[in-house]
């Protein structure tokens, strides 16, 4: 372990957060000032539409997989080995690209420069006519330009502009993730039936250059920048030391990913992820072995998202409520009970569990996204969140081919789904002994 240590990146001087807001003398007043609510808002708005955008290609590529097979003579399995790819590269795209978040305008450029060529490559995919081509175009371009996108964003932006409210405005962002999975199948599939497969791939195009590209260009890395503070308060409440917020570590990367904690937190978000990708993409699939026709498992995959858009508000208030180990514990707790339940479910009542996965792995989302700024602090946030990244991304996509290879070989998702109730007690356990770990300190 030691040698991948020392190449991790470390930002430098220039990329550290500053920790006094600057006056209003040195910083001029802009528009963004004059709003009636407080900026870092704009940044929870940017986010839920890059999550919308990044995540709508998941889950649409269900609906647009079985045109795409029948017409160009593909299999599912060549289909979703695209999707595998796309993982993966966002994994290698989070560790070269997030460092870029902790430069002053580092994030707007990285996250305007990976969003044009997602654009473009979901346009040209409308047009592909081998396989190659579509696992060139959105696994691997589409996939590793992701982790310098919405990724970048919503791990490493908007958690710079909250404390007091971070849990809140962190669920409000990733909550375009489950509102695509939501909103977007029923869309897609009309589209599909009414111009064809290539129609839908344009769409997806245009939504990532009107909700992600266009947008990113009002990105601010920190509220510091702008001369302000996070959450909005007056600089002297920021400061006091009566607030009854703890006092947030700084901790630089180099430092953070030494310590025996930043592994141990790394070992629980591996575990606790890994479901979190596999067990909704193979939502439908699960239903229709449990005997469901294909409308009513669509059915199932809808329930999904609802209660996983609806739940996101409920995990934001919880995280700014108690410590974020806590949270943590209780979401891996509920995951490891609700994951077998649709082995002994049946009939109606099967849907039960589809609204307890959207629970739950809607808390994961929150999860992951705080365990590092709660622990390790802002300012070399980037840093860290690309060093941590590509392990949980890792175990995610080996999820998403597990399930399914399990199901062939038995022809039941039975022992998947023990197997994913397992890896979310496991994130328990770890995060517990992680939580009695002390927190780094930087080398002077």
């Amino acid at each position: 372990m030691a040698p991948a240590i020392l190449i991790v990146p470390c930002t430098g001087p220039r990329s550290a957060l500053e920790t006094t807001p600057a006056s209003e003398a040195t910083i001029p007043r802009t528009w963004r000032h004059r709003l009636p609510f407080f900026h870092g808002y704009v940044m929870v708005a940017i986010g839920f539409g890059m999550m919308f955008v990044s995540n709508g290609i998941n889950w649409s590529l269900g609906v647009i997989a079985i045109p795409m097979r029948d017409d160009l003579d593909w299999t599912i399995t060549d289909v979703f080995a695209g999707l595998f790819l796309r993982i993966l590269m966002g994994a290698l795209g989070a560790f070269a690209l997030t460092r870029f978040a902790d430069t002053r305008n580092g994030a707007r450029r990285t996250v305007f420069i990976t969003g044009i060529f997602i654009c473009t490559s979901l346009a040209l995919t409308s047009q592909v006519t081998e396989v190659w081509q579509f696992w060139l175009l959105v696994g691997v371009v589409t996939g590793f330009m992701s982790g310098g996108h919405a990724l970048l964003f919503t791990a490493a932006v908007v958690p710079r502009w909250f404390r007091k409210y971070r849990g809140r405005a962190v669920a409000a962002a990733t909550m375009g993730s489950s509102t695509a999975a939501f909103v977007l199948p029923a869309p897609v599939a009309f589209l599909v039936g009414e111009l064809g497969w290539q129609a839908a791939w344009i769409m997806l195009a245009c939504l990532s250059l009107a909700l992600s590209v266009l947008p990113s260009l009002l990105i601010v890395r920190q509220p510091e920048d702008l001369g302000m503070t996070p959450d909005g308060l007056p600089p002297q409440n920021a400061t006091d030391t009566r607030s009854p917020m703890r006092e947030e570590p700084e901790i630089d990367a180099r430092t953070a990913v030494r310590s025996r904690l930043f592994w141990l937190l790394v070992i629980t978000v591996c575990f606790a992820t890994t479901s979190s990708m596999s067990v909704p993409a193979i939502m439908a699939p699960m239903y229709e072995w449990k005997g469901f026709d294909v409308t009513a498992a669509a059915l199932g995959a809808t329930i999904y998202g609802l209660f996983s858009m609806s739940s996101r508000f409920l995990w934001g208030w919880v995280a700014d409520k108690v410590h974020i180990a806590a949270m943590a514990v209780g979401v891996g707790l509920f995951n490891t009970i609700t994951f077998p339940l649709l082995i002994v479910l049946s009939g109606g009542s099967a849907y039960v569990f589809a609204a307890m996965v959207g629970v739950g792995v809607s808390g994961l989302v929150v999860v992951q996204s705080l365990v590092w700024p709660f622990f390790f602090g802002r300012r070399n946030l980037g840093a860290i969140v690309g060093v941590s990244r590509p392990f949980p991304v890792f175990m995610s996509a080996g999820g998403v081919l597990f399930m399914p290879l399990i199901f062939d070989a038995t022809g039941s998702y039975s022992l998947s789904l023990i197997a994913m109730s397992a890896a979310a007690f496991i994130s328990v356990v770890f995060m517990l002994i992680a939580v009695r770990s002390p927190i780094p300190r930087n080398s002077a």
